[in-house]
């Protein structure tokens, strides 16, 4: 528990102070590391309702960060639930 508030107030701190390619990777790599981080979604649902541009194309419209964090999450997870070592 500990070590997930850490990571949290990492990406928060990334978010806020980096480029936004560094905080989409280490949000990827916490998704992996931790079970059911939906702290990774919310931050993106953030992301995208301070970048996302009306009227552009998928890649800067409203959503596409939210969508690819819930992928990446049910992706991980998946795969969490088929590697018994990662359980």
């Amino acid at each position: 528990m500990r070590e997930r508030i850490i990571a949290d107030v990492f990406i928060f701190c990334l978010f806020f102070w980096a480029p936004w390619q560094l905080t989409a990777v280490a949000v990827i790599v916490f998704m992996i590391l931790f079970e059911n981080y939906w702290e990774g979604a919310t931050l993106a649902l953030v992301a995208d309702s301070f970048y996302s541009l009306p009227g552009q194309a998928i890649a800067a419209g409203f959503g596409f960060f939210t969508l690819l964090s819930l992928f990446i999450l049910y992706i991980s997870s998946f795969i969490k639930n088929k590697i018994r070592i990662l359980k």
